[in-house]
C-alpha cells in the first residue's frame, strides 16, 4: 500500500473543486461545524493556508487514487486537533494511522484531539477502536484525545 499526502496548498485546480464536491456531500457536511462551503469560501480558505502554520490539510492518495482528507488544526509545540473525512468507502483506519504518525512523527506533538458530533457513531467508534478516549462533552460534541507519551514508536 503506497500512501501520498498531499498538501492542500499544492492542489492543482481538479483537486481543488474535487474535494469540495466530497466535503459538501450531504454524508459528510452534515458532521460539519460548516455545513456548506461555496467556491469563493473555499479558494480564500485554501488560499489563507499558505500563511497559518498552525494548519495543515492534506488530501490523501493511495496508489494514485484519492481516499480521503485529514487535517491538522490548532497546531501547537504540545497538541493538535485533527479531522478527517473518507472519499472512499472503508479507510478510516487507513486515515486514522496516517494522523497519528503525522502528528506525532512529524509535528512531534504529545497529545492529539478531536471533537465528534454526538450522533457520529461511526467516527466515535473508529476513535475509540485506536485508544482514544473521550475527556469532555457538551450538547453536541464528545471531546476525545490521544496522548502518545512513546511518540516516536508509531511506524
Amino acid at each position: 500500500m503506497s500512501l501520498k499526502l498531499k498538501n492542500f496548498t499544492d492542489l492543482d485546480d481538479f483537486e481543488k473543486k474535487f474535494i469540495l464536491q466530497h466535503r459538501n456531500k450531504e454524508q459528510i457536511a452534515k458532521f460539519m461545524k460548516n455545513s456548506y462551503i461555496d467556491f469563493d469560501e473555499h479558494l480564500k480558505f485554501l488560499s489563507n493556508l499558505k500563511n497559518d502554520s498552525t494548519k495543515k490539510y492534506f488530501l490523501v492518495y493511495e496508489s494514485n487514487e484519492a481516499i480521503g482528507v485529514i487535517d491538522f488544526t490548532n497546531i501547537t509545540s504540545q497538541t493538535c486537533d485533527f479531522g478527517l473525512y473518507a472519499i472512499k468507502k472503508g479507510v478510516g483506519d487507513i486515515l486514522i494511522n496516517e494522523i497519528k504518525k503525522y502528528a506525532f512523527n512529524i509535528l512531534k506533538v504529545q497529545i492529539l484531539k478531536a471533537y465528534v458530533f454526538k450522533d457520529n457513531t461511526k467516527a466515535l467508534n473508529l476513535y475509540i477502536k485506536h485508544n482514544f478516549c473521550i475527556y469532555d462533552e457538551n450538547d453536541d460534541f464528545y471531546f476525545v484525545k490521544l496522548n502518545n507519551s512513546n511518540r516516536n514508536i508509531i511506524s
